[in-house]
C-alpha cells in the first residue's frame, strides 16, 4: 500500500471543511424552518394547553440541541482549518467565533420565547384557546 501524501490529506481536509461549512450555514435555516413550523401548529391548531406546552417544550429543546451541534462542529471546522493552515505554512489564528455566536445567540432567544410562552399559552394564543378549553390539570383528571 502506498503512503498517503501530505498534499491528499490537504485536499481531503479542505473538502471536508466545505462539507462542514455547509452543514454549519444549513443549521439556522433548518432550525427557523422547524421553529416557524411549530409555532404555527400552537398558534393555528385546536390543541389543548398540555398539547401547546409540549410542542413548546420540543422548540426548547431542539434549539438548545442545535445551540450545542453548531458549538460542535465549530470545533470540528476549528481543528480542520489549523491542520490547513499548517500545511500551508500560515499561522494559526484563533477561532472566529462571530457567526457562531450570534447564530446561538437567535436559537437561544428562540428557545427563551417558546419556553416563556409554555408557561401560559393561552394568553400567547388566544384565538386556539376558543375551541380547545381543557388544561393539562384537567387531562390529568380525566
Amino acid at each position: 500500500m502506498a503512503p498517503i501524501s501530505d498534499e491528499l490529506i490537504y485536499e481531503q481536509s479542505c473538502q471536508e471543511f466545505r462539507s462542514i461549512n455547509g452543514f454549519f450555514w444549513q443549521i439556522p435555516l433548518i432550525m427557523m424552518t422547524l421553529n416557524g413550523g411549530l409555532w404555527y401548529s400552537v398558534a393555528s391548531l385546536t390543541l389543548d394547553v398540555c398539547a401547546q406546552r409540549g410542542i413548546l417544550w420540543f422548540a426548547v429543546g431542539a434549539n438548545l440541541v442545535m445551540i450545542v451541534g453548531l458549538w460542535r462542529l465549530r470545533s470540528i471546522m476549528q481543528d480542520l482549518l489549523d491542520r490547513i493552515r499548517t500545511f500551508e505554512g500560515r499561522a494559526q489564528m484563533g477561532p472566529q467565533r462571530i457567526v457562531q455566536v450570534l447564530f446561538s445567540l437567535l436559537l437561544g432567544a428562540a428557545a427563551l420565547g417558546a419556553g416563556l410562552a409554555s408557561v401560559d399559552p393561552r394568553r400567547h394564543f388566544p384565538a386556539t384557546v376558543e375551541h380547545a378549553k381543557s388544561d393539562c390539570k384537567d387531562a390529568d383528571r380525566q
